[in-house]
């Protein structure tokens, strides 16, 4: 390894990513954000990277190594082994009426839904940074879009009176609602505390 290359390391406690250099990876580095100790994987092994996924049978939010994530991972607390396929599926993901209980509230990531209309011209601006936002998430965020036209038991359930609108979901339970337009870097920081 080169005397100035540095790893990534996402923090554990907040989420953040951590650029670390060799003379650290021994243990001494911290979060900084937060100041807490960052875990130093091997080399090859990802380097601190992991997911959080809730197991559908539970409801338990289990820290999966990514270097672990094709060995069949078991929950925590359960034992049921974790769907992790979850974690590659194409986003943004269609929402309806009547797919919506397993692609949001069953979902094993937390769930931003994007609630637009066809008509709405800050629906049509706000779609590309939602599904350049969705790949981005991809693995630690299920996006899904919803076209509340078409989906009026959603739209009336949620009380989606205007359009756009971002509803955020965890453990199937909306914890947020965010109406009209926002750029990329207000989405991440309002999924942020859901990583």
């Amino acid at each position: 390894m080169e005397n100035n290359a540095q790893i990534v390391v996402r923090c554990s406690t907040c989420g953040v990513k951590n650029r670390v250099s060799p003379e650290k990876m021994k243990g001494t580095a911290k979060c900084g954000k937060c100041g807490t100790p960052l875990e130093m994987d091997p080399p090859g092994k990802n380097a601190g990277e992991s997911v959080f996924f809730r197991c559908t049978a539970c409801g338990t939010r289990n820290k999966i190594p990514l270097a672990k994530i094709d060995g069949g991972p078991k929950c925590g607390k359960c034992g049921a082994i974790l769907e992790t396929k979850e974690l590659f599926l194409s986003q943004p993901l269609m929402v309806t009426d009547s797919n919506f209980d397993n692609l949001v509230l069953k979902s094993p990531l937390p769930v931003l839904l994007f609630a637009w209309a066809p008509w709405c011209p800050s629906c049509k601006t706000s779609i590309p940074i939602i599904d350049d936002y969705a790949k981005d998430a991809k693995g630690k965020i299920r996006v899904g879009k919803l076209n509340v036209d078409s989906n009026q038991a959603l739209s009336s359930k949620y009380n989606i009176l205007s359009v756009p609108q971002i509803l955020i979901f965890d453990n199937g339970r909306l914890k947020q609602t965010l109406p009209g337009t926002l750029q990329k870097h207000e989405i991440m920081n309002k999924m942020a505390p859901y990583l």
